[in-house]
């Protein structure tokens, strides 16, 4: 449980506070975008001045949500922000700063309180609040509790944002992490009125037709281990340039190899412009064995995550990279 004196300290302190920065994880998804742009609502209508920055642009399939037109790319606010000092730095979802990249925590001022707000177990509670817990189902999740331990109207628009966060990071109320109080929180969102076939259909039911293509060809790549236990698929660079996509374009990809029969451990393997690769591990649970917490894997190798969803970047080249983790995965499994 979330205490309420975390929350308290957090209200108090961006009471006494004026200009704000939100930012999160590279390779932002739903729950972070869902997350930042709630929040960015939330310091507004109490009168802030506030700035969302991330590395990465707001992906396509998020741009429906309300203020997804306020994020600035690292660029952006390199050039925008230097006339504001920043009090107070907001990291959401994110479990260490690193993960926000060095081109957003380098700009951070060393004399800016930074309030972290996180549900991964690995959270390195590097904020001088720290709201972790990872029994939430989300960041959002925690962010909902903020807003209401406040007093104020959640709104639909932070509503949408709220719901399309814990839907995200649920898949789709699907995952492990689907507790009761997702179900209630949901509840409450969809009594401010946003519409769940609406969200449902932006975030998961349009496809571009690039993004089609990428994952034809991702597709091909499809392997199976000899007990079917794992699978694992990959996209290239040079997939990445015969269709014109990009990184974002690969979120959901996972997904597919998880479901496949009598697979316990999934990866998703993708190259990134340096030539090295992000790995994406998912678990799930087997009606006769042990789950596989991913999260050791991906600790083993400098990154981190939940015990059912997790991930790493890996400094080798493809084929390799995906050699060293199937191996890791066996030992795990054996």
């Amino acid at each position: 449980m979330v205490k309420p004196e975390i929350m308290d300290d957090i209200l108090a302190t961006i009471a006494k506070h004026k200009t704000f920065m939100i930012s999160s994880h590279v390779n932002s998804d739903g729950d972070s975008i869902g997350s930042q742009l709630a929040f960015y609502s939330f310091l507004k209508e109490l009168g802030k001045n506030v700035y969302i920055v991330n590395v990465d642009p707001v992906p396509a399939r998020y741009k429906f949500l309300p203020y997804s037109e306020i994020l600035k790319t690292q660029i952006e606010f390199k050039n925008t922000i230097l006339s504001d000092k920043i009090e107070v730095v907001i990291i959401l979802d994110s479990g260490s700063l690193a993960r926000i990249g060095e081109e957003i925590s380098a700009q951070i001022p060393s004399d800016s309180i930074i309030i972290n707000i996180d549900h991964h177990s690995s959270n390195e509670y590097f904020g001088n609040h720290n709201l972790v817990y990872n029994g939430a189902c989300a960041t959002g999740e925690l962010v909902f509790d903020i807003i209401k331990h406040s007093g104020i109207k959640m709104g639909y628009d932070r509503a949408i944002c709220l719901y399309t966060a814990i839907l995200t990071d649920t898949g789709g109320f699907k995952f492990t992490n689907t507790n009761s109080k997702a179900h209630l929180i949901s509840a409450e969102l969809i009594e401010a009125g946003i519409k769940p076939e609406y969200i449902n259909e932006m975030v998961y039911d349009i496809i571009p037709y690039k993004k089609a293509k990428l994952f034809g060809m991702a597709l091909q790549t499809l392997m199976v281990s000899s007990d079917s236990r794992i699978a694992w698929m990959s996209v290239t660079n040079e997939m990445y340039n015969n269709t014109q996509t990009k990184a974002e374009d690969t979120e959901g990809f996972i997904d597919y190899v998880r479901s496949i029969e009598n697979v316990e451990v999934a990866l998703f393997f993708r190259e990134i412009e340096d030539g090295n690769v992000k790995v994406s591990l998912r678990s799930k649970n087997s009606a006769h064995r042990q789950p596989i917490n991913v999260k050791d894997i991906a600790s083993y190798f400098g990154g981190g995550g939940h015990a059912f969803a997790a991930g790493s970047f890996i400094e080798k080249p493809l084929n390799e990279a995906i050699e060293i983790v199937l191996e890791k995965v066996q030992k795990a499994m054996n």
